[in-house]
Formats: C-alpha cells, sequence, structure tokens
C-alpha cells in the first residue's frame, strides 16, 4: 500500500487511475460501452452490465484484461436478448 493512502498495483498506477483510464477506453474504443460498472474493491475489480452481444462481451472482456493487467478481475457481463417475443404480451 501507498503511504499517501492509496493503494497502487503492479506498475505503480493506482487502481482508481487505471479504472478511469479503462472506461474512457471502453467508451471510444469499438465497443462504445457507457453502461458498465466498474468497482474497485482493494485489489480485486468487478465488472458488469449487459452488452447487445457476444461481439461485444468479448471485445469488453479483451480491453478489461489489457487495461487491468495485474490485478483480479471478476465480469459478469450479460448479453441482452434482443430476440422478438415469442408470444403477445398480456396486458390485462
Amino acid at each position: 500500500m501507498a503511504t499517501d493512502g492509496h493503494s497502487r498495483d503492479h506498475d505503480g498506477l493506482g487502481g482508481e487511475y487505471r479504472i478511469a483510464h479503462l472506461r474512457d477506453r471502453l467508451a471510444a474504443d469499438e465497443v462504445g460501452e457507457l453502461g458498465l460498472r466498474i468497482e474497485l474493491h482493494g485489489a480485486h475489480v468487478t465488472v458488469r452490465g449487459t452488452v447487445p452481444d457476444e461481439h461485444h462481451r468479448a471485445a469488453v472482456e479483451r480491453i478489461v484484461a489489457q487495461a487491468l493487467a495485474g490485478l483480479t478481475v471478476h465480469t459478469d457481463i450479460v448479453v441482452a436478448d434482443a430476440s422478438a417475443p415469442t408470444t403477445a404480451e398480456d396486458l390485462a
């Protein structure tokens, strides 16, 4: 742990800095993801949310792995079901 009270990871960059950089990359990269929740818990990071398809999930996981190398990362990324409904919605 750094003497200033902020946790530092293996390359000396604080986890908060790396998460901010990750958010920028996710917004600007091919995936354009703004709706993911990224939470830092010490040296552990959780990334969760919903993406439109499997391609986006794979891209997010690749970018997260690159940006947060050296940290323990748990992902809970769900692919949205955009298929047409098979039954009529009952509004009664």
